[in-house]
């Protein structure tokens, strides 16, 4: 077992989302789910095609309030539970600086810690 229980992942996620602006489409991400060092999970009306290249802002919430500005890639696109027409789609960051990179972990292990997890 991790250091977060049954997480297998290589870097633990927040369950709680946070704001997000989809700088390169259409405005089809409407919604994060949760984020991790490694990448975001959103929510979408519409399909995304995998290894699509995206460029997303986040608004990490909190004291600092740090703006992640990053480019990744999809890398899984998958009907929700909502109903039609409601995907989500897992972004891998591609491009994340070192100082966003620490912002994120450090959000994400905050959350995770008030969470009691």
């Amino acid at each position: 077992m991790g250091q977060y229980g049954d997480e297998r992942r290589r870097f633990p996620r927040s369950r709680r989302g946070v704001p997000m602006v989809d700088l390169t489409g259409p405005g089809v991400l409407n919604h994060v789910d949760n984020i991790s060092a490694n990448g975001v999970l959103c929510h979408t009306v519409k399909p995304v095609p995998l290894m699509t290249r995206m460029s997303i802002a986040l608004e990490l919430p909190g004291g600092g309030g740090a703006r992640i500005d990053a480019e990744g890639v999809v890398v899984r696109c998958d009907r929700d539970d909502q109903g039609d027409e409601h995907y989500k789609v897992a972004i891998l960051f591609t491009k994340l600086d070192d100082e966003e990179h620490e912002a994120i972990r450090r959000y994400v292990e905050t959350d995770i810690a008030q969470a009691g997890v």
